[in-house]
């Protein structure tokens, strides 16, 4: 099988089937004719022509309307910014918050996930270099617990210290590390325990 479509320079060749349909399907559906990137979808082409190329939607978006559609077929939502939008795909569509959401902009072509990895740094990460960072450390760092005596903060650096960066495990080690975490916080405040119990007595 040959490829002479744009576009390449020269025509490829393909040895089976397969590979120039695999080809094909990366390279060559959903692609931009203004800027020449390719997207997963149809529906994600389209809601990048609207907010890249189309100057309708742009003088929309400055009049202050609200002309971020939502990833999702189906769902008619727009929002008025591409934070909130993100925002919208997390808490109702169940988005992982790795996914790379600049793929509307950037289209798919010299990558091979959809999911954004560590190195892009446009999100903040767990990091396990320090545990000044875990998600304890914040407002949670002081506060008594009616259940536990020990700190929160004590068993969540203790559970950190157990794994040395780059070990072997690593996302099992930090799935371990991160669900440790989470079972050394309290949700019930110590003010709504000590109620409970002058109300039993």
């Amino acid at each position: 099988m040959r490829c002479s479509l744009p576009p390449h320079k020269e025509t490829l060749t393909f040895s089976t089937y397969d590979d120039y349909e695999s080809h094909y399907l990366k390279t060559h559906v959903n692609r931009c004719s203004e800027c020449g990137n390719n997207f997963p979808t149809r529906h994600i082409l389209n809601i990048h022509i609207e907010e890249n190329h189309d100057p309708l939607i742009l003088a929309r978006r400055d009049r202050g309307e609200k002309t971020f559609s939502c990833f999702v077929e189906g769902c008619d939502r727009k929002c008025s910014t591409a934070q909130k939008r993100r925002r919208h795909l997390i808490d109702k569509h169940m988005y992982p918050r790795n996914y790379n959401f600049f793929i509307v902009n950037d289209g798919i072509d010299k990558q091979n996930s959809l999911l954004r990895n560590s190195n892009h740094g446009h999100h903040r990460r767990l990091s396990l270099q320090s545990p000044q960072q875990m998600p304890l450390e914040g407002r949670l760092r002081n506060r008594k617990t009616s259940i536990s005596t020990t700190s929160p903060t004590t068993n969540a650096k203790a559970e950190v210290a157990k794994f040395e960066p780059g070990a072997a495990g690593g996302v099992d080690d930090e799935v371990d590390v991160l669900t440790s975490s989470l079972s050394a916080l309290r949700f019930v405040p110590t003010s709504v325990t000590k109620r409970l119990g002058s109300e039993r007595r």
